[in-house]
């Protein structure tokens, strides 16, 4: 079923989206394809304009032939039949959805730490000669405290049209941004990077 939701207006460091999980159909080599539908259903149609047309890009830098949904039908409210009926229109043969998946929050407890300077102090050892030592005395010090992690995570499938069969899946997760400019190359990035792994682009 196609009835997906996507945010893209997300909020909240690193900048970089890694592949969580991803799976492949083992016989996808074998299928003469043609062509595929960039489809990404969000909360406004800004939002999947701007993720439609960035995949969009990456995947026919890469040779693909690729059609973004949107330049077919506007809106934000498909379903499955709105997908072959586009995908028809594109005359392609499969249709790459994208969605997400969730979010996760998490708190970190990072421990304080104390910091010692060295004072000379002269005195014998055991064979009475004379030597300076270096007593540790505290300079400093920061207390505990806690980090929170919010993460975002988005999931990529790809299906061939005349089956609805599923070709292609990954599910890839990064540092929520406040920038969602950010966030966007860096998911379409990661998926990308799986994809040609998987040999379904160069």
């Amino acid at each position: 079923m196609f009835c997906l939701y996507l945010s893209f207006l997300l909020t909240a460091c690193s900048s970089t989206a890694k592949i969580e999980k991803s799976w492949v159909d083992k016989d996808v080599q074998t299928k003469a394809l043609h062509g595929v539908l960039v489809v990404a259903v969000a909360k406004t149609e800004e939002g999947r304009r701007a993720f439609e047309q960035e995949f969009t890009q990456a995947l026919q830098q890469q040779g693909v032939h690729a059609v973004a949904s949107y330049t077919i039908k506007g809106g934000t409210d498909l379903d499955k039949e709105d997908v072959i009926v586009m995908a028809a229109q594109a005359g392609v043969d499969t249709a790459l959805v994208t969605l997400f998946a969730g979010r996760d929050h998490s708190e970190v407890l990072h421990a304080g730490r104390k910091y010692y300077a060295y004072a000379p102090v002269y005195g014998r050892d055991y064979y009475g000669r004379g030597r300076v030592y270096g007593v540790p005395y505290q300079v400093g010090q920061t207390s505990d405290f806690w980090s929170q992690h919010n993460s975002i995570h988005l999931e990529a499938s790809l299906y061939e049209i005349k089956t609805e069969d599923l070709l292609w899946r990954a599910s890839s997760g990064m540092q929520e941004q406040s920038d969602v400019a950010i966030m966007r190359p860096a998911f379409i990035k990661s998926f990308m990077q799986d994809l040609a792994a998987q040999g379904l682009v160069d």
